[in-house]
């Protein structure tokens, strides 16, 4: 997993990172999983440096950017340290929380409907949906429709700015405000009311699995089928959160990546305060040499009929591509197992909880890990499960990690009108047990199947755009079982061309994992402002990651260096916002200066 020193090295980072602690046992409160805040940041690469809140006024003259995530009622002292940091010219961005300097924000705490009630505490947003006031503002400008919510610290306006409402869950009444921004003395205070970070969770995990879902009540996703999968889990709306597929009339699916879109006004917020105080930031890019976003396809060799696998095999070199191939028992004979490593695809695993004789339990799924790594010669390091078969929480990423599985791809869609973003993301990530630790397996969600046979061409359509909106990872499952269904590989490779033009490089799930656990472990330090240029240390921590992209946040013109040196820097636009970036090879135990020269 990602390195778990969150502090981002040493050297001060403009940007400080702050978490309110944990309320106590049975007080209410307005926000959960704050320390995801670390993972949400860790994953867009940004240099932050964490701080307790008794901290704060010794890490706050050096920083430009605060973010806090939660509420808190910190002492007097510290309160007006931070009072004073912002009037002095401080942006500070809170998630959830108003620290009892609701003035700063230019909002008052929405009263309760009585004076006395059991379990009190700041009153709650309860479920609902952001919609955008101003829709070219730079931090909602990716928004495209309402943003479903769950929780959040309920406030009324008081002079603030209001960036965005609070729609009810069903998306009608406006309950408040849910984004501001407020002009504090020559600081800066936004307030992301709604939950970003148990948002983010819930929706991207859903909730524990234990009895059917009820089903889409248009017809098109009978999830009550009596068999429990990941899709079961889902808390995203049928209706409110789901849109028609252009040109395939009348059927509806996930095509916003809520999750992710929550991620993003985050990020654009950061972005936003940093470029109007002229702050440059640096981060590493997503993914290998700075492309949009990646693809990724797998197979899932259901009935492992040999013919068929060769069929795909001819498909995928003629597409030109390596995909996964999720092996399910009983395997593939030797000869089609040994082809297919041989043309570079990777060798995964497909756990089978539902066949006859087959169960969900720690030890048949450890049975079938030691079966398939005998067959396939080698230890899968990649999984999605068999119809996508899920029971209980996050028990199953325990299992995982156990038996040295780094990338999972089981939560997905299972049926037709589940397709889409069902889990609100195209972005691999860490998830979080429900005490609030991460677990080490990265999750990869599965969008859609077989295009043709599970859902329409036209969806993939649909997907391309909205993952590079996000600069995310567009992935395809296709089952050799349908391959010579002449439509069927028609499909794959046409989805493989769409992608390319849309600048997208195919990679395999083990690809994607080695990068980004890579990724995670770079160690930024020595954060300095000179006379003409900010720089900043950057190495890699215990792998070597090759290719990538650094790039500054360039509020104005710049050139990128590396050790004072020009880099065939490069200039590029992200959340609607300049940067300028370099490609370089980043190895352990060799640093590099990377410098922004205005």
């Amino acid at each position: 997993m990602a390195s778990q020193d969150v502090s981002g090295g040493t050297g001060g980072s403009p940007l400080v990172v702050c978490l309110a602690d944990e309320p106590a046992p049975n007080a209410g409160r307005t926000s959960a999983y704050h320390s995801y805040l670390i993972e949400i940041l860790q994953h867009a690469g940004l240099f932050f440096s964490t701080v307790p809140p008794a901290d704060l006024p010794s890490a706050l003259p050096d920083a430009s950017i605060l973010v806090t995530c939660g509420e808190a009622t910190p002492p007097d002292g510290v309160r007006e340290e931070i009072r004073e940091w912002v009037l002095g010219g401080g942006s500070w961005i809170s998630i959830a929380g108003l620290w009892n300097l609701e003035d700063l924000f230019g909002v008052r705490p929405r009263p309760a409907v009585t004076q006395s009630f059991f379990a009190a505490g700041a009153v709650s947003m309860g479920e609902g949906y952001l919609e955008p006031v101003d829709k070219a503002h730079p931090v909602t400008a990716a928004l495209n429709g309402p943003l479903h919510f769950f929780n959040g610290r309920a406030v009324e306006e008081a002079g603030c700015r209001v960036l965005a409402h609070a729609l009810d869950a069903h998306c009608k009444g406006v309950t408040g405000p849910a984004l501001t921004d407020n002009r504090a003395g020559s600081g800066r205070c936004l307030l992301i009311a709604p939950d970003l970070t148990g948002t983010v969770v819930r929706i991207q995990q859903g909730v524990a699995i234990t009895r059917d879902a009820v089903p889409a009540p248009d017809g098109s996703a009978p999830v009550s089928d009596g068999v429990l999968k990941s899709d079961d889990g889902l808390v995203l709306d049928w209706d409110f959160d789901r849109d028609e597929i252009l040109g395939v009339r009348g059927l509806h699916a996930f095509l916003r990546p809520v999750a992710d879109l929550w991620r993003d006004l985050l990020i654009r917020a950061i972005l936003d305060c940093a470029a109007a105080s002229e702050v440059a930031l640096p981060l590493v890019w997503f993914h290998p040499e700075g492309r949009e976003a990646v693809a990724h396809m797998s197979n899932d060799t259901d009935l492992s009929d040999p013919d068929c696998a060769e069929e795909m095999l001819k498909t995928l070199a003629e597409a030109g591509i390596r995909s996964t191939w999720c092996n399910i028992l009983p395997p593939y004979p030797a000869g089609i197992i040994e082809a297919m490593k041989q043309a570079g695809h990777e060798a995964a695993m497909h756990y089978d909880a539902i066949s006859e004789g087959r169960g969900w339990s720690r030890e048949e799924f450890m049975q079938q890990h030691s079966d398939i790594s005998r067959a396939l010669g080698e230890a899968p390091v990649s999984n999605k499960n068999h119809y996508l078969r899920w029971e209980g929480d996050t028990e199953f990423f325990e299992w995982l990690a156990a038996a040295g599985v780094t990338l999972d791809q089981s939560k997905g869609a299972s049926k037709t009108g589940v397709a889409g973003f069902n889990f609100g993301t195209c972005h691999p990530y860490f998830p979080v047990a429900p005490d609030g630790h991460l677990l080490d397996v990265l999750e990869l969600t599965t969008p859609t199947q077989d295009l043709v046979v599970f859902a329409p061409e036209e969806l993939v359509d649909a997907l391309i755009p909205r993952v590079r909106d996000v600069y995310g990872v567009l992935h395809l499952l296709f089952h050799p079982a349908h391959i010579k269904k002449p439509p069927v590989r028609q499909a794959v490779l046409s989805a493989v061309r769409k992608a390319r033009e849309a600048g997208m490089e195919w990679f395999t799930a083990a690809e994607i994992s080695r990068w980004e656990c890579a990724r995670r472990q770079v160690r930024w330090s020595a954060y300095a402002r000179e006379v003409d240029r900010v720089s900043v240390q950057v190495a890699a921590g215990g792998a070597p990651l090759a290719r990538a992209a650094l790039m500054w946040l360039a509020p104005s013109v710049g050139e990128a260096l590396l050790d004072g040196e020009p880099c065939a820097s490069f200039v590029t636009e992200r959340w609607g916002r300049r940067f300028a970036g370099c490609i370089v090879d980043l190895k352990p135990g060799r640093p590099v200066r990377f410098q922004l020269r205005g």
